[in-house]
């Protein structure tokens, strides 16, 4: 049996004008990131979690996994940045290596950086 993983809090911070019930809903509903007196913020790039998923995160892996957050088609994907849904295919399942050209276009449709696609 494998011990539960410790969550790791996170900053939260809300507009002034957002509703009480909202922020009490945040609070209750994700207690265990919440910091108690007393701990202290992480830096999310220097924990060894994210180092671990940096380092199994391929440019193909990154293009899949941003396409299924915006629930975009591969035919979706491929109108943004003037290409088929094959071509997107051939990327996410490393048939094709993504160019420097192509990376700055993924990189301005999904609002990241191109290195995310190299």
């Amino acid at each position: 049996m494998q011990a539960a993983a410790k969550a790791h809090p996170i900053n939260i911070r809300f507009k002034p004008r957002t509703p009480a019930r909202v922020i009490a809903t945040v609070k209750k509903q994700y207690a265990s990131y919440i910091l108690d007196e007393g701990e202290e913020y992480v830096d999310w790039f220097k924990t060894d979690l994210h180092k671990e998923i940096s380092a199994r995160m391929t440019p193909a892996k990154s293009l899949r996994t941003l396409r299924d957050m915006a629930g975009w088609t591969l035919a979706e994907t491929g109108q943004k940045i003037g290409v088929s849904a094959f071509r997107i295919s051939d990327y996410e399942s490393g048939q094709r290596a993504i160019s420097k050209a192509m990376a700055k276009k993924l990189a301005g449709v999904f609002n990241t950086s191109p290195a995310v696609f190299i």
